[in-house]
C-alpha cells in the first residue's frame, strides 16, 4: 500500500450513475487530481471533499502512472473517506454463505454440476469481495498512521 501526501492540483469531479428504470440506482462520486507529479483518482460513494491547494494524506496503488487511491484525509479541513471496505466486507461474507447452502443443497447427483458451478461463482466473488474490502480497511489504517 502506497502513501502520498501534498497538494491537491487541478481538482476535477464527477459522478458515474448506474441501474435505473426497476432496478437500484448506484451512484460513485469520482475525484481526479493532481498532487505534485502524480496524477490521482478516486473513487467513493460519499462525495470526495478535496479542493484546489488542499493539504491532503491518500493511501492506494500506483498503477499505470495513476495513484488510484482507496482513502483519503484533507487536511486542511479535516474530511476523510474512503472506497467504501464495509460494504465489501459484508458482501464478502455474505457469498461464502451462500456458496456453502447452494453446493449442500445439490449433493452429488448427475444434475449438480451447474448448481456447483453457481457456488464456485458466489465463493470466488466472496473471495475477491473480502480481499478488496481488507485492501479499502488497510488503506484507511495507512491514512491514520501519517496523521499522527
Amino acid at each position: 500500500m502506497d502513501r502520498l501526501k501534498g497538494q491537491a492540483a487541478s481538482v476535477r469531479n464527477t459522478v458515474s450513475i448506474s441501474g435505473g428504470n426497476e432496478s437500484e440506482v448506484s451512484t460513485t462520486h469520482i475525484a481526479m487530481f493532481q498532487v505534485g507529479d502524480k496524477q490521482v483518482t478516486l473513487k467513493s460513494k460519499e462525495p470526495v471533499l478535496i479542493n484546489e491547494g488542499n493539504e491532503v494524506v491518500l493511501a492506494g496503488t500506483d498503477k499505470s502512472g495513476v495513484f488510484k487511491a482507496l482513502a483519503y484525509k484533507n487536511c486542511a479541513t479535516g474530511a476523510e473517506g474512503n472506497a467504501g471496505w464495509f460494504g465489501r466486507m459484508l458482501f464478502g461474507l455474505f457469498f461464502p454463505i451462500v456458496s456453502v447452502i447452494v453446493w449442500r443443497t445439490f449433493p452429488g447427483d448427475s444434475f449438480s454440476l451447474i448448481p456447483k458451478l453457481f457456488a464456485m461463482m458466489f465463493l470466488c466473488t466472496g473471495v475477491y469481495m473480502l480481499a478488496s474490502g481488507a485492501n479499502v480497511f488497510r488503506a484507511v489504517g495507512v491514512v491514520k498512521e501519517a496523521e499522527a
